[in-house]
């Protein structure tokens, strides 16, 4: 009978121990702390979790890396601790940094990509925001074919991403790679293309995808102001229809950048250039997209201005005068030409 009375007595002991143990652990863990440091740093993989506690005992997020270790083992979560980049730049519970580094939470870096930019460019702004190098980029966007192969079903394959990249603002962890930053716009250009399918089904597109994404890139290389965008796609639409030259400048100078041979400037001998991107020479589209186009001028090929224009002129503030035909299109040259050289009073 004493034995059974012991026995219960210790189990109280151990019982309430055990509680207020936890209780005590609990509210260790709800403590907030100021990081010592604010900015973002990395847990290496492949490191355990007593390594992980001792980086986070030297920011000052956690107090006790025995006691950390302690309710790591009580809540099951000592092996569940994830690698990656971590921000703590405020009062935090301790408990709250174990749940993160758990979720995986990890400090996103902002990645910018401009409309009209071309898979080069995009490279370098790539590199200037700190991600990787340019060439690298580059390399992974030209083995990349494969994740828009079905967009040239009915083409020749171009071998290049280009026109694809979707130009928005994305967040992207540390050691991001390349192909992996491309499939992210990439899938980014699919979530856009469906939008514009449910507002106007790509059965009466004047064009096909593919050939949607070249005219929108020539749109997005000529025009500065959104309202003119579906009237420069018509002007472009109705040459092809009359099987005219489109004479568009960005198409020759993105062939001559392609061959390094861009001086910054066209001239009289570039627009002769052979290649199958100059407009000048050869009728109809270019075989792929020159840029990267924006939702903007991808609209405005999916629903053009209903016009008969099939010359524009650039004039002031970006925007552009259209004529029907060139003896207008002569005079509205002309009319700009004579305001440029006027002298400014």
């Amino acid at each position: 009978m004493r034995r059974l009375r012991f026995l219960a007595v210790l189990l109280l002991l151990l019982g309430v121990g055990g509680l207020l143990g936890y209780l005590y652990l609990d509210r260790e863990m709800s403590v907030y702390r100021t990081p010592s440091d604010p900015t973002a740093f990395e847990i290496p993989a492949h490191i355990g979790a007593r390594d992980v506690l001792h980086l986070l005992q030297q920011r000052g997020l956690i107090a006790d890396e025995n006691l950390t270790m302690a309710y790591l083992v009580v809540s099951g979560q000592r092996k569940s601790l994830r690698a990656g980049e971590y921000l703590f730049d405020g009062p935090i519970r301790t408990r709250d940094v174990i749940d993160r580094l758990v979720s995986g939470a990890v400090h996103l870096h902002r990645f910018t990509v401009p409309e009209g930019l071309t898979l080069r460019e995009i490279a370098v702004e790539w590199e200037q925001q700190g991600f990787g190098e340019a060439d690298a980029f580059v390399a992974a966007g030209a083995e990349s074919q494969d994740l828009v192969r079905d967009f040239e079903a009915d083409q020749p394959p171009t071998g290049s991403v280009e026109g694809y990249l979707f130009p928005e603002t994305y967040s992207f962890p540390l050691r991001t790679t390349p192909r992996q930053a491309i499939e992210a716009m990439v899938g980014r250009f699919r979530a856009v293309l469906s939008q514009l399918t449910k507002k106007t089904p790509s059965e009466s597109w004047p064009l096909s995808v593919h050939d949607t994404v070249t005219l929108a890139s020539l749109v997005e290389a000529e025009a500065a102001v959104d309202d003119e965008r579906p009237m420069i796609a018509s002007v472009f639409l109705n040459r092809l229809k009359l099987r005219m030259l489109l004479q568009c400048d960005p198409t020759v100078i993105y062939a001559l950048e392609r061959s390094n041979r861009y001086q910054g400037h066209l001239t009289s001998a570039d627009l002769k250039f052979d290649s199958p991107y100059n407009t000048y020479r050869f009728a109809g589209l270019p075989p792929g997209p020159i840029a990267n186009p924006g939702k903007r001028s991808l609209e405005a090929v999916t629903q053009p201005a209903d016009s008969h224009n099939l010359y524009f002129v650039r004039t002031t503030e970006g925007r552009h005068t259209f004529s029907e035909n060139l003896a207008a299109h002569n005079r509205a040259v002309a009319a700009y030409r004579a305001m440029v050289r006027k002298p400014a009073r």
